[in-house]
């Protein structure tokens, strides 16, 4: 492997430079102190080299010498202890309760959060991210489980509420204030239109008619002047409905001119008026009636299907408006979520708030789960295969262990050199 040359290299050079270094003493092509002190060097270099070579080796291999070999693949046979270590230090050293508490008691939290939502480029990466998520939320919508539990959540809801007192304040109030009157006039002007057509007169003469008819059917003069009076031409069905028909239309022209000075109108304004008090005031009977038809008519109209109808409708609202492209409606949504961020980002108090509580939601749950940060560790390593972990633990450290090998080598040779020296000009010691 390209992680190992170094240390081979240096192992090979220290070899082919005490085998040059024997040669040449071997065949007397060179003598001397000089030949004998770097030919010390080189042997003690092999000797570091080979010795450091065997002991990173031994760490990740077994190395198949008798006796020796029980001490090699250290590793692998130490995984258990190795492992154990492992949680040990990074649950209570590098990532231990206090550390964490002192780390995460020097930081702002909230702020750093609401910068990176203020970032476009953000903001539509986690639109991106949940938008699919939303969307099948919101087309369950009107699920069956879902209108059934908010009809189940409702229906308590609408029964023990004392409208009329409201009711009551509003009757008061809408008739004051004559806002009813805009109402009125529509109604009225709708009625006008049913009165003066041509079905309203024909039903008109179809009453007359009946109504003479029932009168000649009375005693004798009654019969004989009702024949007299159609005989005479005073009795005309079709004039009598067309006079009742623009009685009518002039009546309701009358209301519609001054509603409020009209005797008809002022007089029902005086019955709400006063219905309205009777309802504010606390009449029992009253209360009771508008409130016992309030419930009866909450509960029909959620038997009518009005919640499926009003979900449904919300989500058609929303797919369409928020999910379909971009429009009006999302980047109204855009804008005022901007606004908001940008006004809790320059809100000091509002960013330390948060922070604390951020803080305090996460030390919480340090103390609680703290214990998982060291089941998790070893929950991966027991996941690694012997082979899986000497090869990452390998491919981290490995580098640094072929510069072992080649600083063996080095002091080796200088070591060996320094002795040789000592023997042959202190000692006088000669080979």
């Amino acid at each position: 492997m390209k992680k190992n040359r170094l240390g081979n290299r240096s192992l090979a050079i220290a070899v082919i430079c005490m085998v040059g270094g024997l040669v040449l003493k071997y065949f007397n092509i060179y003598q001397g102190y000089t030949l004998e002190i770097l030919l010390a060097g080189f042997e003690a270099a092999v000797v570091g080299g080979v010795a450091d070579w065997f002991a990173v080796r031994a760490l990740f291999q077994e190395i198949p010498i008798p006796v020796v070999k029980k001490h090699t693949n250290i590793i692998v046979k130490s995984r258990e202890k190795l492992s154990a270590g492992i949680v040990d230090l990074v649950n209570n050293e590098w990532l231990s309760k206090d550390m964490i508490r002192d780390k995460i008691a020097g930081v702002s939290m909230a702020k750093p959060i609401v910068d990176y939502l203020l970032i476009q480029e953000n903001q539509e990466s986690i639109r991106k991210t949940l938008k699919p998520e939303l969307e099948a939320l919101v087309l369950k919508l009107d699920h069956e489980d879902v209108v059934q539990t908010l009809e189940g959540v409702i229906r308590p809801a609408v029964k023990g509420n004392n409208v009329a007192v409201p009711l009551g304040n509003l009757l008061k109030q809408t008739v004051t204030h004559k806002d009813h009157y805009a109402v009125l006039h529509v109604f009225l002007e709708v009625l006008k239109e049913k009165i003066a057509s041509a079905s309203t007169l024909e039903f008109l003469v179809a009453e007359v008619h009946t109504l003479v008819n029932k009168q000649k059917q009375g005693t004798v003069i009654k019969g004989f002047l009702v024949e007299a009076g159609k005989v005479l031409g005073a009795i005309k069905p079709q004039r009598i409905a067309e006079g009742i028909q623009e009685q009518l239309v002039k009546l309701i022209e009358e209301i519609q001119s001054n509603p409020g000075e009209h005797k008809i109108i002022k007089a029902l304004d005086e019955q709400l008026y006063n219905y309205g008090e009777r309802l504010s005031s606390g009449d029992e009977k009253a209360q009771a009636d508008v409130n016992a038809f309030g419930e009866q008519f909450l509960e029909r109209l959620i038997d009518s299907g009005i919640v499926l109808q009003a979900l449904t409708r919300v989500k058609s609202m929303i797919k369409t408006h928020l999910f379909e492209n971009d429009n009006e409606y999302t980047m109204l949504i855009k804008d005022k979520v901007n606004d908001m961020l940008t006004s809790f980002h320059d809100d000091t108090s509002k960013l330390q708030q948060t922070d604390a509580w951020l803080k305090t939601t996460i030390l919480q749950l340090i103390e609680t789960h703290h214990h998982k940060i060291g089941e998790l560790v070893n929950e991966s390593l027991q996941k690694l295969s012997n082979v899986e972990l000497v090869k990452q633990i390998e491919s981290k450290v490995g580098e640094d262990l072929q510069y072992i090998r080649l600083n063996g080598a080095i002091v080796g040779g200088i070591v060996g050199m320094l002795i040789m020296i000592f023997n042959l000009f202190v000692l006088d010691l000669h080979a």
